[in-house]
């Protein structure tokens, strides 16, 4: 019967490791077994790293173009991405953090000669240049601003370790100890107090990305997994009101597939959101907390990765 058939068909997709789309429009809804419909808002390109506009209109993202990474802009209602820079950019542009306070993006450039620095652009495209930072390495990623719009931390993939950067001075504070953890992504509270980073504690071992958990530094400098037992995870980012983080790990996948999961600041109460099957990553939070954006396959049929918009499950606001 053509009811089985179909049933048939996604098992057999899923058991791959593969992932069931409506067909239609690239903002076309996926369904992962007990989660919620997942919209995709682009489709048959390259794109990754969104983060939503402080009034959540709009999700900022990279999209891999020739030989370069473009910032480009999209309605969450849908549409046709825009390129957010007035002119082409001299530098790949990855990995972007959009602050609240002064509406200013921060990110990535990655430069010809293979040095990755902090830019700064204005949320209208204007005036992108690079943040200058005394002694800061050729090695940064992953801006992540504080709440004031004053300062940002990142990650020096060089030494591996958070750093928090003075945007007015260029200064640099080593915030984490490369003997105690090897760092990834970082992430800062809503409140500032907190840096919620992917890591992995220094045991004399080459450094691993994919075997982080998730961690916590307090502003007082003292650092400790989240999770009581850690397991596999990275790329944390906060809930508006601070009280739950979402990343991405392989925990819920026989294959290495990615998921997203959510877990409370206190390391209890996790709670997964996708199905592996999309092998989602990099989740960030719309600023009303209801929905989380993310980059994932679309479709077993879909090239490259696309940028999807889920709701939050109500039992983990």
């Amino acid at each position: 019967m053509k009811w089985l058939s179909v049933t048939m068909n996604v098992l057999m997709l899923t058991a791959c490791g593969a992932s069931v789309a409506h067909a239609g429009s690239p903002a076309s809804a996926w369904t992962a077994p007990s989660s919620a419909p997942v919209r995709f808002l682009t489709s048959d390109s390259l794109d990754l790293w969104p983060c939503f506009s402080p009034d959540g209109n709009h999700i900022l993202f990279s999209r891999r173009v020739e030989q370069k990474w473009q910032l480009l802009l999209i309605s969450t209602a849908g549409g046709q991405p825009k390129p957010l820079a007035r002119t082409p950019l001299p530098i790949s542009a990855t990995r972007a953090n959009w602050a609240k306070r002064n509406n200013v993006i921060a990110f990535t450039g990655t430069a010809a000669n293979g040095k990755n620095r902090i830019w700064l652009i204005n949320s209208d495209g204007s005036n992108p240049h690079e943040l200058k930072s005394r002694d800061s390495s050729d090695q940064m990623f992953y801006p992540s601003w504080f709440p004031t719009g004053e300062q940002l931390a990142a990650m020096d993939a060089h030494a591996m370790v958070i750093v928090r950067i003075d945007v007015k001075t260029g200064d640099i504070v080593t915030v984490t100890d490369r003997n105690q953890v090897f760092t990834g992504m970082p992430s800062v509270s809503p409140d500032g107090k907190w840096i919620a980073f992917a890591g992995q504690k220094n045991t004399g071992q080459e450094y691993d990305q994919t075997k982080n958990s998730i961690w916590l530094i307090d502003d007082s400098g003292v650092a400790r997994t989240l999770e009581s037992a850690p397991d596999q995870g990275r790329a944390p980012t906060w809930s508006p009101d601070g009280k739950v983080l979402a990343f991405e790990s392989t925990r819920a996948s026989l294959v290495g597939l990615y998921a997203i999961f959510l877990i409370k600041r206190d390391g209890t109460g996790i709670t997964q959101v996708t199905d592996p099957v999309l092998n989602a990553d990099h989740p960030v939070w719309s600023p009303d907390g209801r929905r989380l954006a993310f980059s994932a396959r679309a479709s077993i049929w879909a090239n490259g990765r696309s940028i999807g918009v889920i709701d939050v499950p109500t039992q983990s606001k």
